[in-house]
């Protein structure tokens, strides 16, 4: 049995929810854009994911499967045209376009993190979670744009443009935020080790103070089971303990949505998140 529920995004406004950089036509791209850069940037003092947390690495047996797709419908909004004030040298001249939303082909929905909540023990960390604990700030971006990283560890800096940014966590809360660091990079200051902590969510939104075009995000996950949507919206995430839980779609402009599924042992379980730009 799936139950849907509408959760929206309550006491943050709309200037706190961030959008997709891209130039038009480009928005796939600029989505995925990275996301194996960063292999060999992590310091060697990151700890074992496995030993993060409370989440416990255990053998599943009679795992299940869950699987689906993130769509939008409605009018895509336009992207937005953000003048660029400084450093146009390396940021470009004149205006960029960031988009709020992002759909493919079919209506698939980019830029979605889809989690299953409440799992305390279950299969390894997959290698692109570890690799993914870095955020390089390249031509002015955020690269990745979006990404998931586990909770409780440690994550990479990285500056490779030849002017300052100034990079600011803020933790995004149900009333507001919270700033979890906020940090000054020049590009002589290399790799910054940094740990993340938030401690009372899972969200975060990441702005240059620099260069107020700047925005990124990502998802502080409590287990493995949190994935970003593929290029056609879908996600599917395997070796699931058997069990009922609330399953959540995640998206920066749009808010949330999600569905209560029980997955049996061994079963395969498609479900679909709808978002809508009203």
């Amino acid at each position: 049995m799936v139950i849907g529920i509408s959760l929206p995004l309550k006491g943050v406004k709309c200037s706190m929810l961030g959008s997709l950089y891209s130039k038009r036509g480009l928005e796939v791209q600029l989505v995925t854009i990275s996301l194996g850069m960063a292999v060999g940037l992590l310091p060697p003092s990151l700890e074992p994911l496995s030993a993060q947390g409370d989440y416990r690495v255990v053998t599943v047996e009679n795992g299940a499967v869950l699987q689906g797709r993130v769509t939008f419908g409605g009018d895509v909004p336009a992207p937005k045209r953000l003048l660029v004030t400084k450093d146009e040298e390396v940021c470009g001249f004149g205006y960029r376009e960031r988009s709020d939303v992002s759909v493919v082909v079919d209506g698939g929905l980019l830029g979605v993190v889809v989690a299953i909540e409440g799992v305390k023990e279950g299969k390894e960390w997959s290698a692109s979670m570890f690799e993914g604990r870095v955020v390089d700030q390249r031509d002015c971006i955020f690269q990745p744009h979006l990404q998931v990283i586990p909770k409780w560890t440690d994550m990479s800096i990285v500056n490779s443009d030849p002017v300052l940014h100034n990079i600011h966590a803020w933790e995004l809360m149900e009333q507001g935020g919270r700033t979890l660091f906020n940090l000054g990079q020049p590009p002589e200051r290399g790799v910054i080790t940094q740990s993340l902590r938030p401690r009372r969510g899972s969200r975060i939104r990441l702005e240059c103070d620099a260069h107020d075009f700047m925005q990124g995000w990502i998802y502080a996950a409590d287990s493995p089971y949190a994935v970003t949507t593929s290029e056609d919206g879908s996600f599917v995430m395997e070796d699931v303990p058997p069990g009922a839980y609330t399953i959540t779609a995640w998206h920066p402009f749009l808010g949330i949505r999600a569905q209560v599924v029980k997955l049996d042992p061994g079963g395969e379980s498609e479900i679909t998140f709808n978002f809508t730009g009203n």
